[in-house]
């Protein structure tokens, strides 16, 4: 009778686990295909514009792009060798195990900061008072990219040193060999830095930019390169709370079920959930020109730039001469 339980969960795991491997198979190659497209073109047009030599946000946005493509080929490429075609590298090479995962959380973690850095300039900018408009500022921004780039980098020395691929049982693993830095990341690092921090961080500051926005009109006037910039990092406060929420919601669900005791059948379906949830979290990486083609601005001139490109088509813009002619006596 037992024999006949075993087989029936065996079957039920076998039939969740193929319901489960295409959907993220699909969803891995829709972002990784459409992010990196998407961030070629956002290459394209901060290059073409230069809007990032003269404006804090748009600095931080193009910094980010380049930190998302990183994330997408090397994060999601080789999740999706993983989980799609059971070709996983870290089992291969000691060395990729010990580093793959180390550089790509110093990416995310960077990539975090500066989209919590972009809503932060957003506010600044969108403030009514000059001196918090004061704050934003392009000479400052260069210093805050690099100081959290090495930051995150220190953070993460600890991961190359305890992260190892050892044989448990006669099968490879690539596994962290501290016990007590393995609690430190579940609790804080993904948790925390991924996911909760970033999520309240662009959430308030986001409120208090649409806040602002709405007065603007009637107390001022804002730039079109800082209205653009404005509406283009609430865009993408918004890919984030779509993508990050529930991801953050099922890791403290791991979390407060850790200790409690689960079968065979409900540890094969929460790993299943767990790998499709990892595969969604990658969505803030590959929607960002998605989020910026909002912005009727970005597409009109991102048009212009990719004809430039393309087609050697210069667009002279020219602005009309509101200056009347005095006659001196």
């Amino acid at each position: 009778m037992s024999s006949n339980n075993n087989t029936s969960i065996t079957l039920a795991i076998l039939q969740i686990q193929s319901a489960f491997r295409y959907p993220s198979l699909i969803l891995g190659f829709i972002l990784l295909i459409g992010g990196v497209l998407g961030n070629i073109l956002n290459i394209i047009f901060f290059i073409k514009l230069g809007n990032y030599k003269i404006n804090a946000c748009s600095l931080y946005m193009f910094v980010r792009t380049f930190l998302d493509l990183y994330v997408l080929l090397t994060g999601l490429t080789t999740r999706i060798l993983a989980t799609g075609f059971r070709i996983d590298f870290t089992l291969m090479n000691r060395i990729w195990c010990k580093t793959r995962l180390g550089f790509t959380d110093i990416t995310d973690e960077s990539t975090y900061t500066l989209i919590c850095l972009q809503s932060i300039d957003a506010f600044m900018c969108s403030s009514p008072s000059v001196a918090v408009r004061q704050k934003s500022n392009i000479r400052i921004a260069p210093y805050l990219i690099i100081s959290t780039l090495c930051f995150w980098f220190l953070h993460e020395i600890p991961y190359f040193i305890f992260q190892d691929l050892v044989i448990v049982g006669g099968t490879p693993m690539c596994i962290t060999t501290n016990t007590i830095f393995v609690q430190y990341r579940s609790y804080f690092v993904y948790l925390g830095i991924f996911t909760t921090i970033p999520i309240i961080v662009i959430s308030i500051f986001g409120f208090l930019t649409v806040r602002h926005m709405k007065t603007i009109g009637v107390t001022r006037t804002l730039s079109s390169l800082t209205k653009q910039t404005i509406n283009m990092a609430l865009f993408q406060i918004f890919a984030v709370l779509v993508f990050n929420g529930p991801y953050t919601a099922w890791s403290i669900y791991l979390i407060v079920t850790s200790n409690v005791v689960k079968d065979t059948y409900r540890r094969a379906v929460e790993q299943l959930i767990a790998s499709f949830a990892s595969t969604y979290s990658y969505g803030p990486y590959a929607s960002s020109f998605y989020c910026y083609c909002l912005s009727k601005r970005f597409r009109k001139q991102l048009i212009v730039s990719l004809k430039e490109l393309i087609c050697g088509i210069h667009t002279n813009q020219v602005f009309p001469n509101t200056q009347r002619s005095h006659t001196h006596t």
